[in-house]
């Protein structure tokens, strides 16, 4: 399940329901807004998934949430110059589960920490 690109983003977790309507990307930089996030999406979870293991002094996670229509996994690629860190979404990835098993996926990924700004293309 993990992969690592040459910019060191590392994919650490894809799941099938996250509960958000509305595609979205969230850069986390502390275990509070992790914590959060985890909570939210283990509202209707039983039992919830567990936070993974991130040390926020060298690390930074890149979540990316699908739309409530959203039949598969995005593929991110992380991009960096002087001033930010672009993530742009390219293909999807194709899943072995049915397309009607698939409701609001999510990704987690694993960058190294930068103080840059994070732009998202589409």
């Amino acid at each position: 399940m993990q992969e690592v690109d040459d910019k060191g983003m590392e994919l650490i977790l894809n799941e099938t329901y996250s509960g958000f309507e509305q595609e979205d990307f969230f850069l986390i930089k502390n275990q509070k807004e992790l914590n959060a996030f985890y909570g939210k999406i283990n509202r209707t979870r039983k039992p919830g998934l567990t936070p993974p293991f991130i040390d926020f002094n060298m690390e930074m996670i890149l979540i990316w949430c699908g739309d409530s229509t959203a039949s598969n996994f995005a593929n991110l690629e992380l991009s960096e110059n002087a001033d930010y860190l672009q993530v742009q979404k390219l293909n999807e990835k194709n899943l072995k589960v049915a397309a009607n098993q698939l409701v609001s996926p999510f990704s987690i990924y694993k960058l190294p920490l930068s103080a840059k700004s994070l732009k998202i293309k589409k």
